[in-house]
């Protein structure tokens, strides 16, 4: 712990030694650090949000930091970032069990080294065969961002997010056929939810917002009514591998399921960042569902 306290004090000190020269050099930055330190909370139990270990370590908030300190990345410094990624730490902490001790094969604790603390990790897709089609529509069950008291960001996070693991990945073939908002009301969501699904012109159905314990939190009912069968294996997973970021995810009630003509519906949370979190997970297994589900 004292060794510890000397590199963070260290660290802090030196901020004109950037997080890309510490990748390049040791194949681990602060970021890692902030991301063991934050595994490490929940190894032992202890309470804390992602932000707060990030602060441990800079000192300071991490978009202060990044705003006083962070240099843009040279050509010269991102191309040994590239070409030295096989010695970058590829283990998560979360996978540590309380009490476990052996680091398990393949490299250090953090396979997210190098991005920023605000960031969710692209994941990668399991092989498959050739590229998916995927037709998608989004929805947004909202009444604030209906009424205009502020604007729909979970929406378009399901976009971005989709849009960059298929360029990335090339098992996609993409095309984003609706996108809407409507209020918090179990009916207008399940009506949405048939007259898409009957037109059979998308093969998923992202919904975000309306999954938790509130009183306006109706998603979860109105996929229920939408669909033929469940899909208990993707909500579950959703929730319980983004529980390691943000505990309070195994709150959400969202359902995910298969209409009578086969389109899948998936209930994502209402905050961009729980979006891109649950997408991590969702993402690598879609273009498997996606076969299943057309067949």
């Amino acid at each position: 712990a004292y060794a510890f306290r000397q590199l963070i004090e260290h660290l802090q000190w030196r901020s004109d030694v950037q997080n890309i020269d510490l990748m390049n050099l040791a194949g681990f930055c602060r970021n890692c650090l902030s991301k063991w330190y934050h595994a490490g909370s929940k190894v032992y139990g202890i309470p804390m949000e992602h932000e707060e270990a990030c602060e441990v370590v800079y000192g300071q908030p991490y978009a202060d930091w990044k705003k006083t300190h962070q240099k843009k990345a040279s050509q010269e410094q991102l191309l040994i970032f590239e070409s030295s990624k096989e010695l970058h730490a590829k283990t998560e902490p979360k996978i540590l069990l309380a009490g476990q001790t052996t680091v398990p094969p393949g490299g250090g604790h953090s396979s997210v080294c190098g991005q920023g603390c605000d960031s969710t990790p692209l994941p990668a897709p399991i092989p498959s065969e050739g590229v998916t089609p995927a037709r998608i529509a989004v929805l947004t069950a909202s009444d604030r961002a209906t009424s205009g008291v502020y604007e729909d960001r979970s929406g378009p996070a399901v976009v971005e997010a989709v849009k960059l693991f298929a360029e990335r990945s090339g098992v996609l073939q993409l095309s984003f056929v609706e996108q809407k908002i409507v209020p918090d009301d179990e009916e207008m969501i399940y009506q949405s939810l048939r007259s898409w699904s009957e037109a059979k012109a998308c093969d998923i159905i992202f919904t975000t917002g309306g999954t938790g314990f509130g009183p306006r939190d109706v998603t979860p009912e109105a996929t229920s009514r939408a669909i033929a069968r469940r899909a208990e294996g993707l909500a579950r997973a959703m929730a319980w591998q983004t529980s390691f970021q943000e505990p309070r995810s195994i709150l959400s009630r969202g359902i995910c399921g298969i209409t009578s003509e086969k389109v899948l519906v998936v209930n994502l949370p209402g905050h961009p960042n729980a979006v891109r979190q649950c997408l991590a997970v969702l993402l690598p297994v879609l273009p498997h569902a996606v076969r299943m589900v057309g067949t």
